[in-house]
């Protein structure tokens, strides 16, 4: 089985979120089970200067973008796992960021990444190495279908590979005015509402999902929810119509990242069976935050963008309520302004009882996840989550709004705690919130059940392997 990995961003090298957290771990695991992989990616400013092992490959490759031909030099790096290409061009990708300035998006981003998707189309002929799939991530890939069954120049290319395409955040789906068209150089036919267009506009993610074999989201739910007119961001006919060519397979957790058995930024480790060490980290994270509670006070955990998408609109309207309970908050994010100025206030009206760093800082981030008793995650939608995964491995139980893949992957507990492993409510409200953070502190006070359910939340398997092996399974059925 051979498979390319296309995207825009992956870790160790570029990342914004979590696509560059599957870009890495996605591959690794399919490789450990047998598959041919190599991923391919733009050559960004800071990977070229963050001290990767970097080689010229001396693969020029010449790619039409409307009326121009650009040169795109081929490099790759000298890491352990899949072989990564990186395509250079340093006026679309020697910047600042990846993808906007802080007021805004790039004005070229549509010609920035078409000339990428061409380049991964021109750099797979230029192998010869005929791969049997490739994978394509959200809208900076999405046209990459066209280009591969009509050519980097529209005149057309023999399609001998199956295309599987991954939506990871159905809101982020590329949309640029149809005057840019010429520059894909793609067939006229291919703008129109069953492919490429979208209201007049170009949709580079509609274009992914139209002309893909098979498209997959990050959560079984997620795959239902974006096929209804409250989630489907304005595609949810064009999903809906996809029938069982769209599959949902929930993302995994790299746990030799993500173990606090073996955690090197926490202060001590912490197993199931013995969790002494879950004591220590919380005293470490209070210490570490300002807080001044009693170590019987749970802790309230989140690592999170601070935006309306990660419910900070509802939780804003019960803080008030929230703060009248024996509890204290500890976040991490970065976001909107309006939000980090109100998490401001809060900590300068609860002083010691609610602590809040502005940016982000990857040690804390675990230090959160292993000091806390309760993870909060009130997200509006969520496609599928990770942070709820890491909380339930460090034994921080989340309290989270049932929605796409924190609604697969949270069981609800029951009264007695015989089974679950974190609390769910199910109406986006403040109220909602309120009252499921009430029965996760209700049952905080009853410390045997507490610790019964907390050891079984760390015992719940998220692996990549899991996930490999659904891909796998994907792969094989549309190469047959």
């Amino acid at each position: 089985m051979k498979i390319v990995y296309a995207a825009s961003e992956m870790l160790p090298f570029a990342s914004t979120g979590g696509l560059a957290d599957v870009g890495v771990a996605l591959p690794r695991a399919l490789l450990k089970l047998g598959a041919q992989i190599w991923r391919v990616m733009p050559l960004y400013r800071q990977i070229a200067e963050g001290g990767c092992a970097l080689k010229d490959t001396g693969i020029r490759l010449d790619i039409p973008v409307g009326f121009r031909v650009y040169k795109a030099d081929i490099w790759t790096a000298e890491e352990p796992g899949p072989q990564t290409y990186f395509i250079r061009r340093d006026e679309f990708f020697d910047r600042s960021q990846l993808y906007s300035l802080p007021e805004r998006d790039y004005d070229d981003n549509f010609e920035r990444f078409v000339f990428f998707q061409k380049a991964v189309v021109a750099l797979i002929d230029a192998l010869s190495q005929r791969p049997d799939i490739v994978h394509c991530s959200d809208w900076q890939t999405g046209l990459i279908p066209f280009f591969l069954r009509h050519g980097i120049n529209g005149m057309g290319r023999n399609l001998t590979e199956k295309i599987v395409f991954t939506i990871h955040n159905l809101a982020y789906q590329g949309i640029y005015p149809g005057s840019l068209y010429s520059l894909s150089n793609l067939p006229f036919f291919c703008f129109n509402m069953d492919y490429l267009e979208f209201f007049g506009n170009i949709n580079c993610i509609k274009g992914g999902i139209t002309a893909a074999d098979v498209v997959t989201t990050v959560s079984k739910k997620y795959a239902q929810e974006i096929r209804t007119e409250e989630f489907g961001c304005g595609l949810h006919g064009v999903l809906a119509r996809l029938g069982d060519r769209l599959v949902g397979i929930p993302l995994g957790v790299d746990y030799s990242m993500w173990s606090p058995a073996h955690d090197s930024f926490i202060a001590q480790a912490c197993r199931t069976g013995d969790m002494s060490g879950k004591k220590v980290c919380k005293e470490e994270l209070t210490k570490t935050m300002g807080l001044n509670i009693s170590a019987d006070t749970p802790v309230i955990g989140m690592v999170t963008r601070l935006v309306d998408q990660k419910g900070l609109d509802i939780l804003a309207e019960a803080m008030n309520a929230l703060m009248g309970l024996d509890v204290a908050f500890a976040i991490l994010g970065t976001g909107q302004d309006k939000y980090q100025a109100l998490c401001r206030q809060w900590a300068e009206k609860w002083p010691g009882r609610f602590a809040v760093h502005i940016g982000y800082d990857t040690p804390l981030a675990h230090k959160i996840f292993a000091g806390s008793d309760i993870y909060m995650m009130p997200s509006r939608f969520e496609p599928c989550g990770l942070s709820q995964l890491y909380g339930m491995r460090y034994g921080s139980l989340p309290v989270v709004h049932a929605t796409g893949g924190l609604d697969d992957t949270v069981e609800d507990v029951v009264p007695d705690g015989s089974r679950g492993t974190g609390f769910k409510f199910k109406t986006y409200t403040a109220d909602g919130l309120l009252s499921a953070t009430q029965r996760a502190l209700e049952l905080h006070k009853r410390h045997d059940v507490w610790a019964s359910v907390m050891q079984r939340a760390m015992q719940q398997d998220f692996s990549w392997d899991r996930v490999a092996e659904e891909y796998l399974v994907l792969y094989r059925k549309l190469r047959s």
